[in-house]
């Protein structure tokens, strides 16, 4: 019997593939929907963390028919403000065009910013809006140093801006010095000079700078003497050699390629004419109207950059207290300022002899007992003692030798000056060249009873330092205030044409 072949009925088999693709269909479906919705998810979250990281503070901004609510965590204390940004939203509006929105807070936090700075500049210079001038290079030596810094004071003055007091070191006013302003001179005396200038440390300067939210503009003016006539141009910047040969680089300001610098001419001997001098003064100073908060200034003239010149800065305390510890304990005292520099080296011999002979003579006609000199010979060893002087030979040694053979010779070095001082390292580099014992060495000559200063051929006979003593001194004898002087400045070689500046 043939076996039965079981089929399955052709409506079971419909109703079969129905239902299997019934459930194809249902899954696909499904797989879909969770997909679209994951995505619309995903993208609500990125623009709930891009706009609303914390949910704590909500800001409504209008555009047009569209409200948007943002949320907006700030965090507004003076340290935070900075980390603060504007924020902007793309929305897609009715008529699907993207627009952006830049909201309030962007505004808000600039005001704060201003707001936060104009506070801090009130800190330091008194007004909300701070204008300095950092005159940050004097080229020379201390005592004409001096005299230049005045005139950029003036200069301060004339423009109305706050003066930077400089650091100073190594007998030098410029940024790159370890030692405030006051190391070197009396800042409260400097202010009596000049009431109407406000003046601030290097270090508040810096300070300032720190404290400020939005770095400050600089401008740049260097002065250059030369020219048929004084004139100005606009240069193109330096600001990296700025920033490494004159420690510009330890101030936060902004001093890039887009910063204006200016180079000035004075014009050929402008000094020796009052009226071009003037003239020239007056052209610096409207030449250098203008609103940046910090002008930078350097130069590389040799003489006051306006026809006034004030008198010295006076000196700080303690350079008084230990040049009267000197004078006191060997008055009365003849005073020698013997610049070697720039000396006739044949000379040296009968310099140093005459010299002697001077003194001895002094010794008996006045009974003076003391001798005390100031020199830019290295009398503690090692280098000499002026930046400028170079060239050192036995005929330099061998005049020395021949003074302190016949006198017992006081100075700087034998009178041990500043020795609490000398233990830090810093200070102790000072003794290397002519800073502190500059200015001792300057105090105790103005205070001797016979100054004694060199003739023509025996060094440097005309300088700024002796014409600062002797100016003292002529002060001092006019007024009475210095009873022991016995005169203002003699050579110890008398030359029938010499004369005195």
């Amino acid at each position: 019997m043939p076996k039965r072949i079981l089929t399955t009925p052709p409506l079971y088999v419909k109703k079969h593939e129905w239902s299997k693709r019934l459930s194809v269909y249902c899954l696909i479906i499904f797989f879909l929907l969770n997909v679209t919705g994951y995505l619309y998810y995903y993208d609500d979250m990125s623009n709930s963390l891009l706009i609303n990281p914390s949910g704590m503070f909500t800001k409504q901004c209008d555009y047009t028919d569209v409200k948007i609510d943002l949320d907006i965590e700030y965090d507004l204390r003076p340290e935070n403000v900075e980390q603060i940004e504007s924020i902007e939203i793309e929305t897609t509006l009715i008529e699907s065009e993207t627009t952006t929105i830049t909201t309030e807070s962007e505004i808000d936090i600039e005001e704060k910013i201003e707001i936060i700075d104009e506070e801090i500049n009130k800190k330091y210079c008194g007004k909300s809006k701070c204008e300095f001038l950092f005159a940050y290079y004097q080229p020379e030596q201390e005592t004409k140093a001096n005299m230049h810094f005045r005139s950029f004071v003036n200069l301060a003055q004339a423009l109305g801006r706050t003066m930077v007091l400089t650091n100073v070191g190594s007998s030098r006013i410029n940024s790159c010095q370890n030692f405030t302003f006051g190391f070197y001179y009396n800042a409260k005396a400097l202010q009596d000079m000049f009431p109407d200038v406000k003046f601030i440390s290097q270090k508040d300067f810096q300070n300032w700078l720190k404290e400020r939210r939005q770095k400050p503009n600089t401008e740049h003016a260097y002065i250059l003497p030369g020219e048929l006539d004084y004139k100005m141009e606009l240069v193109k910047p330096y600001p990296d050699i700025l920033k490494t040969k004159n420690c510009l680089n330890r101030f936060d300001f902004n001093l890039d390629d887009n910063t204006i610098f200016k180079q000035f001419n004075t014009g050929k001997n402008f000094s020796k004419d009052p009226v071009k001098h003037q003239q020239f003064a007056d052209f610096l100073v409207n030449n250098l109207k203008t609103d940046v908060e910090i002008l930078l200034t350097s130069h590389f003239v040799f003489h006051p950059l306006f026809p006034n010149v004030s008198s010295p800065i006076p000196y700080a305390n303690h350079y008084f207290d230990e040049a009267a510890k000197i004078t006191n304990r060997i008055k009365p005292y003849v005073a020698i300022h013997w610049r070697m520099e720039r000396a006739n080296i044949s000379m040296l011999n009968e310099c140093s002899e005459a010299l002697v002979k001077r003194i001895s003579q002094l010794k008996d006609s006045l009974g003076i007992k003391n001798v005390y000199i100031a020199t830019d010979y290295p009398i503690g060893g090692g280098k000499t003692q002026s930046q400028t002087f170079h060239l050192l030979t036995d005929e330099h040694h061998n005049s020395m030798k021949l003074l302190n053979s016949t006198f017992n010779v006081n100075s700087w070095v034998s009178s041990n000056i500043f020795s609490s001082l000398r233990n830090d390292e810093t200070i102790e580099k000072e003794f290397l060249g002519a800073g502190m014992p500059g200015i001792v060495d300057k105090l105790v000559c103005m205070d001797a009873d016979y100054f004694l200063a060199t003739p023509e051929g025996c060094g440097r006979a005309r300088s700024t330092y002796t014409t600062m003593i002797i100016d003292a001194r002529n002060v001092s004898m006019q007024h009475g205030e210095r009873p022991q002087l016995k005169n203002i400045v003699e050579r110890w070689i008398q030359y029938p044409e010499a004369g005195e500046n």
